[in-house]
């Protein structure tokens, strides 16, 4: 790693901080990494923040707020420090790992998310938190952030993961080249291997509706251009991590031209080949503007259940 790397992990929870720690002290436990532990404190229970309740809280039970966030502070203290103890044990030095305990000020997503604006590198997060309130995928404080903080990557930290190797999904967008220069960054000096991986649709001539005279040899000659675009593709990325300081031994590329469902095979590639790290753009090549993610991102998002998922601006 070329420079000082700076991360942000906000923990919501004493097991999605200990998914995240352990998951920054396999893949990170050299180089010049700092790390931010940050928990923010909610000032009252969850059933009483919306406003009016919030009112109704402090009135009738003003005397046993100020207990109830030092209970708050206390526990969550000792989970921050366990988190902590997980990157000091993987010797990132100790003024490398900070914690910050705050309370709520605005909201605890909109918290960290101010916090994520502030020269950080990546903004770490657990799939689940530790709200009894869940979204369709995540936690709700991750799901607020994973919408929000678009101009910083964000990486989203699954269950149990214990591969260091990198999927990369590529295609010949902005926001690919984007995430493979991102990915240069930060697996150039842990020595972790990184596979581009390209899924095209597949292509009949007959999804036309159309009927030509040798169309088997027209598909034949689309698909044999294709293969050509592709692996021109990938020796632009290959260049780029290599100029990156990754070594060309541990750079792999693989594709495949007749995907159905490519945010399926993505998922599929990434558990068959034993992959911890999947690392996409916002957008790909189909970008809509109106929406924070691109269709095959939001997908894979859904499923990663037990991958780290980096969504790179």
């Amino acid at each position: 790693m070329g420079s000082s790397k700076k991360i942000l992990i906000a923990v919501d929870g004493a097991s999605q901080g200990i998914d995240a720690a352990r998951y920054v002290a396999l893949n990170f436990s050299k180089g010049d990494l700092k790390v931010n532990l940050m928990h923010v404190v909610s000032t009252e229970p969850e059933p009483f923040r919306d406003t009016a309740n919030e009112h109704l809280f402090s009135r009738k039970m003003q005397t046993k707020q100020a207990d109830w966030i030092r209970r708050e502070k206390e526990s969550a203290q000792e989970f921050l420090e366990e988190t902590r103890h997980i990157l000091l044990k993987a010797n990132l030095g100790e003024g490398n790992v900070g914690v910050s305990l705050r309370e709520r000020q605005v909201g605890i997503a909109r918290d960290i998310i101010a916090e994520s604006s502030r020269g950080y590198d990546a903004v770490v997060i657990g799939r689940q938190g530790s709200s009894r309130f869940r979204d369709i995928f995540l936690g709700s404080v991750s799901y607020k952030i994973v919408q929000a903080v678009v101009d910083t990557p964000v990486w989203v930290i699954g269950e149990d993961i214990k591969s260091r190797k990198i999927l990369v999904p590529v295609d010949g967008s902005r926001n690919s080249r984007k995430a493979v220069d991102y990915v240069g960054t930060f697996a150039s000096f842990n020595g972790a291997e990184v596979t581009l991986f390209n899924a095209v649709r597949e292509f009949r001539l007959a999804m036309l509706d159309i009927s030509t005279p040798g169309e088997e040899k027209i598909e034949e000659k689309i698909l044999a251009e294709l293969e050509k675009d592709v692996q021109r593709m990938f020796a632009s990325y290959r260049r780029r991590l290599e100029k990156a300081g990754i070594e060309a031994r541990g750079i792999s590329s693989k594709y495949t031209l007749q995907s159905r469902s490519r945010s399926g095979d993505i998922l599929q590639e990434a558990k068959e080949g034993d992959f911890g790290t999947i690392v996409m753009g916002r957008r790909g090549l189909s970008s809509v503007h109106e929406f924070p993610l691109g269709r095959v991102t939001t997908k894979v998002l859904n499923r990663a259940d037990h991958f780290a998922l980096w969504i790179v601006p």
